[in-house]
């Protein structure tokens, strides 16, 4: 048994190590929390025996009698086709380009126990953003991005306990660390001069912050219960390198190294459920999530030194929205050795029309998951899930300096997910 352990402790270290950075929820939101919740479309707030619960709903673990491990991870595969309609930047290329998106691995670590007659301590580890889109370097939008990639993830330690019989609480540390990798074009104007060519820009940078998250769930009896949890905002200041660097007309090779800096606040949210047992075999949860994407209004940074002697920072408003995600899942156990889970979410996107680029090219979107749980012994389970993820059509007017430079149609976005997990009952 305690070879067991070590094995699963450190194959999950490696899925860890291994975080990579992908966009497949409203804005650059990730819920692949865990293999078992992606079956059920992330509706996971009243889980048995999961300590995956953590990321969902921490007063849940309140349920679990004993210490538990679970980790995983989910394979994303995004891809999204973008049609040109004007636009001097696509004058003699095609008008057609398809997303060059890397396909990502989300992995996840869970650890819970009971360590009193009325305390229980958790320890997570996930990914709650991430952003990884790359396009051809010639391609019409490249003074929007030619790569976006955001890396974020969760460490969460937390305490959990019983108020009376039927409410539990949970209080937990969201330490935060997202890294950031950007790269576009930059028209080079020199007053007189006029237009000398175009300048490659890569920012690159991390930064961590502490939050906290707290939930409640409410028993109203065996079969029913209620539950929020709610996620502070986390301001994130980054101190970053930046490179601009090209060959210019009548300059030549151009080259400036120097440091940028800036501030997100990656948003706040406020989940509720609603989970029911229709009887031993059969539950049902439905589920909403409130994000204050509101936060995220501009994306601006400072250069410590001017770009061309001219250039000390780059603007990008934003001006988000919040948003919604609504969604239904089912778990039925066929067996003792079997169970079948399936789901359904309405993703709304939080970008308004006017505000919308190719960062995160994507609509609302409509997602569907399905599922199973397979027990090989009574204190352990495997988890398997497919995803499809259909995003909304959407018209893109870019711009530059005030100006729209270039117009296009993003349209037959499909996101397919493959997530497999492990959990087992420790003691």
């Amino acid at each position: 048994m305690k070879k067991i352990r070590l094995t699963a402790v450190l194959m999950a270290a490696m899925l860890l190590l291994s975080v990579s950075s992908a966009a497949f929820a409203e804005g650059f939101g990730v819920y692949e929390w865990s293999a078992a919740g992606t079956a059920m479309g992330e509706n996971y707030m009243f889980a048995e025996d999961d300590p995956a619960v953590l990321a969902y709903n921490p007063s849940a673990i309140t349920k679990l009698d004993g210490s538990y491990i679970s980790f995983g991870t989910s394979w994303v595969n995004p891809a999204t086709s973008i049609s040109f309609t004007n636009g001097p930047l696509n004058a003699g290329r095609s008008s057609e380009y398809d997303n060059e998106y890397s396909p990502a691995f989300t992995p996840y670590f869970y650890y819970a126990k009971k360590v009193s007659s009325n305390g229980w301590f958790g320890l997570a580890a996930f990914p709650r953003f991430g952003n990884n889109i790359e396009y051809d370097d010639a391609w019409a939008g490249r003074y929007d991005t030619i790569f976006s990639g955001v890396k974020g993830i969760t460490i969460q330690p937390t305490y959990a306990f019983k108020i009376g019989s039927k409410l539990s609480a949970a209080v937990g540390l969201d330490i935060n660390y997202v890294n950031l990798k950007m790269r576009k074009d930059t028209p080079a104007m020199a007053g007189a001069l006029g237009y000398l060519g175009d300048l490659q820009s890569l920012v690159e940078g991390h930064s961590t912050n502490l939050g906290w998250v707290a939930s409640l769930t409410y028993d109203f009896n065996e079969k029913t219960s209620a539950a929020i949890t709610y996620r502070a905002r986390v301001k994130q200041t980054m101190d970053a390198d930046a490179s601009f660097y090209g060959s210019l007309a009548m300059l030549g090779d151009y080259r400036l190294d120097t440091r940028a800096h800036g501030t997100v606040t990656l948003p706040d949210s406020v989940a509720i459920g609603l989970g029911h047992k229709f009887n031993d075999r059969t539950r049902m949860e439905i589920n909403a999530i409130w994000t204050n994407w509101s936060t995220f209004n501009a994306l601006n940074l400072t250069f410590d030194d001017r770009v061309l002697g001219v250039i000390d920072s780059s603007n990008s408003v934003k001006d988000w929205k919040a948003a919604w995600r609504i969604g239904i899942g089912l778990e039925h156990k066929l067996s003792d050795k079997w169970s079948l889970l399936c789901g359904y979410v309405f993703d709304q996107s939080p970008v308004p029309d006017e505000r919308m680029d190719f960062m995160v090219p994507t609509g609302d979107r409509h997602r569907g998951s399905i599922g199973f749980k397979y027990r090989p012994t009574e204190n352990s389970e495997i988890a398997f899930a497919y995803t499809a993820i259909w995003a909304g059509n959407r018209y893109v007017a870019s711009q530059l300096n005030g100006m729209d430079f270039t117009n296009a149609y993003i349209h037959d976005g499909l996101t397919q997910i493959v997530s497999l997990g492990y959990t087992m009952k420790l003691k």
